[in-house]
């Protein structure tokens, strides 16, 4: 009766701790975010849109574009795509067709059932046009008359007492060479979670192992 009262323990030990082992593994399985580029970011050019598109039963994804902070309109971005991606190129965007100024990029990632995860980055500015630069007009040339023979008046010799003193001349700063900062990487918060996560799932698989050889040593 009592070794039937350990294995029973036991097996519930191991139960209990299977739902934090595999909280993990699920959130990993569903994940659509972009991590390049960012809010308020300024691109030109052809731009690699960075990120992770899988998700459970994954179908395809695609990315769109829109004009302004909130879009009612959204526009395809190449195709949509049938392979997963994680940390990777999802797609290539060329901002060269269209209009310069403020935009948002939107992910979904689309599940075999038709339901999605949706991830958006607003307040991009695109930028391909470079300020005129206004010529500077050039004065006209004037031509000068040649010089005639006409006498003038004699010239004068006067000394004129100077009525101010010298200014002395002021020392030359010496230039500093600026300090170079580093900059430091940001993540955004969609990875903040992720990490926490991961870390509680960690520590409490590790808690849970713990506790049950800890339970067979004084039952065995």
């Amino acid at each position: 009766m009592k070794r039937t009262a350990r294995y029973l323990l036991v097996v519930c030990l191991l139960l209990s701790a299977l739902p934090v082992l595999a909280a993990r593994p699920q959130q990993q399985g569903n994940q659509g975010i972009i991590t390049s580029p960012q809010e308020n970011a300024t691109v030109r050019g052809v731009v690699p849109i960075l990120g992770t598109a899988t998700i459970n039963g994954f179908q395809f994804y695609k990315v769109e574009w829109g004009r302004g902070a909130d879009p009612t309109e959204w526009h395809l971005i190449g195709s949509t795509y049938p392979t997963p991606v994680i940390n990777g190129v999802l797609v290539q965007w060329d901002t060269t067709t269209v209009p310069d100024g403020l935009y948002s990029l939107r992910l979904h990632v689309v599940k075999n059932d038709g339901n999605y995860s949706e991830y958006r980055v607003r307040g991009i500015i695109v930028a391909n046009k470079k300020p005129t630069e206004t010529p500077t007009p050039k004065p006209e040339e004037t031509q000068t008359p040649a010089p005639t023979n006409t006498p003038g008046p004699t010239a004068t010799l006067a000394i004129v007492q100077p009525t101010a003193a010298l200014a002395r001349p002021s020392p030359t700063p010496t230039p500093v060479r600026p300090i170079r900062g580093v900059a430091l990487p940001e993540l955004s918060l969609g990875l903040w979670r992720d990490a926490l996560c991961m870390g509680a799932g960690t520590m409490a698989a590790i808690l849970a192992v713990v506790g049950m050889v800890f339970a067979l040593r004084r039952i065995l």
